[in-house]
């Protein structure tokens, strides 16, 4: 039986991906969010501390700091083999095993973002090579995602420039905009479509010919990626 532990952002994300499974359990402290979530996906049922005994496979959609109070709290009810799969990027599969006694903790990392990948329902799981074997029955629960084996902390780095890098180009392109007066409504468009629009062509190499012209003219500043 698979349990999904909270109801947030990660949690939701992960139902989006998951096959349709009857023996599907939600456990969450925040009773509207795990009621709005079973309402949306009937698959799923509602889970207390009866249930932890039954569970074999366990979701921690937690936010970090969240991660003590839950286990220390209810890890004696599980079963001594259950895995635990743990999915925040800013905590560590030894960081985790220190609040675990004698459990299996399974890194379970998202590459990318879970607003989008509950959005598209397609996404990258990343899960170290030491687990391999259990990446593989991941990938029958998740069939729509794609799996790679590497190390959590390239996860966590990959995620921090990621988001240093868009954090960076909105507050620039923001202020460029306002130096240009552009009408704000425009601008809400620019950011929400123009800008993951051309990223997603750039990176299929399907760019129109004025985003192309772009390139050539950053490239030749020296801005642009030479061997593009």
């Amino acid at each position: 039986m698979i349990m999904i532990v909270g109801s947030g952002r990660l949690a939701s994300m992960l139902v989006t991906v998951l096959k349709e499974n009857q023996q599907t359990y939600l456990f969450g402290r925040n009773e509207r969010t795990v009621q709005g979530l079973i309402d949306q996906y009937p698959f799923l049922k509602k889970a207390d501390t009866s249930s932890f005994a039954k569970s074999k496979e366990v979701f921690l959609c937690l936010p970090p700091h969240a991660y003590e109070p839950f286990l220390s709290t209810y890890q004696t009810f599980f079963l001594q083999d259950v895995n635990f799969y743990h999915m925040a990027t800013a905590i560590s599969e030894k960081e985790v095993k220190e609040l675990v006694k004698e459990r299996n903790v399974i890194p379970l990392k998202l590459a990318g973002h879970a607003a989008v990948v509950k959005k598209e329902k397609r996404g990258l799981f990343v899960v170290p090579q030491m687990w391999k074997d259990e990446g593989e029955q991941i990938k029958k629960w998740f069939p729509t995602m794609k799996f790679v084996a590497a190390r959590e902390e390239e996860v966590l780095k990959a995620n921090q420039l990621g988001t240093e890098a868009a954090v960076a180009m909105v507050l620039q392109l923001q202020s460029a905009l306002a130096e240009n007066k552009i009408n704000q409504e425009i601008v809400k468009y620019t950011l929400s479509q123009t800008v993951p629009g051309v990223i997603e062509a750039y990176q299929t190499n399907d760019l129109g010919g004025f985003a192309r012209k772009v390139v050539e003219q950053l490239k030749q500043k020296g801005e642009g990626n030479e061997n593009r």
